[in-house]
C-alpha cells in the first residue's frame, strides 16, 4: 500500500490518493516517531511492493491476514521480515495462525487518536444517529435498521458521512448509488458524502449514538474509538476486533452470519437504548465512559512512546 522509507513516504499506485485511517496513522509515525530510528527502517504498511536492502523492513499490518496481499507471507515468506506491527492482539493472533509467525517477531501497538475526551451536555430534543465510516461495513443494513426505529420515534435523525473518495476509489460508489439516494430522501435522514476528520468529529461532538450493526471483520476501528472519546453511545456486534477496540466501554450484542438475524439484533438493541433515554432524561449522560475507556491506551503519547521503543530495540539488535 505504502512504505515509510528513512522517514520518507512512497506511495504506491493504490494509496497515491488515499485519505484514510492507515494513511492518518502513517502521518502520526512520520511526524512522532524519532527521526534517527525513522533513518534505519522501511515501515511497510500492508501489501509491500519491494523491500529495502539497506535498512530493517517493518510490516506494519493493517488488513485482515486472509487479505490476498498477504499470500507472501505463506511457506515462510514471512522471514524477509526483521519485525511486524500490528493494531489490535485479535489481528496479531490471526496472522500466527494463517502464516507461523513467532510471538518474538510481533508487536501490537493501538491506532493513535488526537480526540480528547471532554464530556459535555448534549441536548436530547433531536437524538443523533452517526454513521462515519465507509458503506461496505455496514451501511446497508443500518438503513433499514434506521428507518424501522423513525416510525416509532420521530425525534431521530441519522447523519451519515460515508464514500470512497477517501481512498481514492470513488468508483467503488456506484454500487451504493441507490442507498445514498435512498438516505437523500428520507426525511430523519441526511447523506454528506466524504467530510475532513475535523468535520467528522465536529458532527460526533453533537451525535448521541453510533449504531454500527458492523459486517466486515475489523482489525481496529479507528471511527469506533473516536464515537467513543465523543461520549456517544456505540452499539454494534462482537465481530472481529472490535470487542478489543471497544474495551467494554460499548453497548454489544452476538454477530450473526444472517443479515435478517443481525439486522433484528440491532434493532431491539437500539430501540431499548432509545426507550431508556425516553424514560429516563439522565441516561445518555451516564454514558461518559471516563471510568471504563482506557483513553490512554490510543493517546498519541502511547503510540510515539511504543513506535520509539521497539525501534531502537530493534536497530539495537533486540527483538522489538
Amino acid at each position: 500500500m505504502s512504505c515509510v522509507y528513512k522517514g520518507e513516504i512512497i506511495n504506491t499506485e493504490l494509496s497515491a490518493n488515499a485519505k484514510g485511517g492507515t494513511e492518518m496513522m502513517r502521518q502520526r509515525f512520520v511526524d512522532l516517531v524519532d527521526k534517527d530510528l525513522q533513518d534505519k527502517v522501511a515501515v511497510h504498511l500492508s501489501r509491500p511492493r519491494e523491500l529495502k536492502d539497506d535498512v530493517l523492513n517493518i510490516l506494519w499490518c493493517h488488513d485482515l491476514a486472509e487479505d490476498p496481499e498477504n499470500k507472501i507471507l505463506g511457506d515462510g515468506g514471512w522471514e524477509k521480515f526483521d519485525h511486524f506491527v500490528f493494531v489490535s492482539a485479535w489481528q496479531r493472533d490471526q496472522y500466527i495462525l494463517r502464516f507461523g509467525i513467532p510471538y518474538s517477531k510481533c508487536t501490537v501497538i493501538y491506532n493513535a487518536v488526537e480526540k480528547v475526551f471532554a464530556p459535555k451536555e448534549k441536548p436530547l430534543d433531536t437524538i443523533k444517529f452517526v454513521y462515519h465510516t465507509t458503506p461496505h461495513r455496514g451501511l446497508e443494513l443500518l438503513v433499514p435498521i434506521f428507518d424501522a426505529l423513525a416510525k416509532q420515534y420521530d425525534n431521530i435523525h441519522l447523519d451519515v458521512y460515508s464514500g470512497y473518495e477517501i481512498y481514492g476509489w470513488e468508483q467503488r460508489n456506484e454500487a451504493y448509488k441507490g442507498l445514498f439516494t435512498n438516505i437523500e430522501a428520507h426525511p430523519n435522514m441526511t447523506y454528506h458524502g466524504v467530510k475532513s476528520n475535523e468535520e467528522v468529529l465536529a458532527a460526533l461532538d453533537d451525535a448521541h449514538i453510533f449504531l454500527y450493526p458492523n459486517i466486515w471483520k475489523e482489525t481496529s476501528c479507528i471511527a469506533l474509538i473516536e464515537a467513543i472519546k465523543s461520549q456517544v453511545i456505540c452499539i454494534h456486534p462482537n465481530y472481529g476486533a472490535l470487542p478489543e477496540t471497544a474495551q467494554n466501554a460499548t453497548i454489544m450484542y452476538d454477530w450473526n452470519e444472517d443479515p435478517q438475524v443481525h439486522a433484528n439484533y440491532a434493532f431491539s438493541v437500539a430501540r431499548q437504548v432509545l426507550e431508556s433515554m425516553k424514560q429516563n432524561e439522565n441516561y445518555f449522560q451516564g454514558f461518559t465512559y471516563s471510568d471504563r475507556f482506557n483513553l490512554a491506551r490510543n493517546s498519541v503519547q502511547s503510540f510515539q512512546v511504543m513506535w520509539n521503543t521497539i525501534l531502537r530495540n530493534l536497530t539495537n539488535g533486540g527483538q522489538g
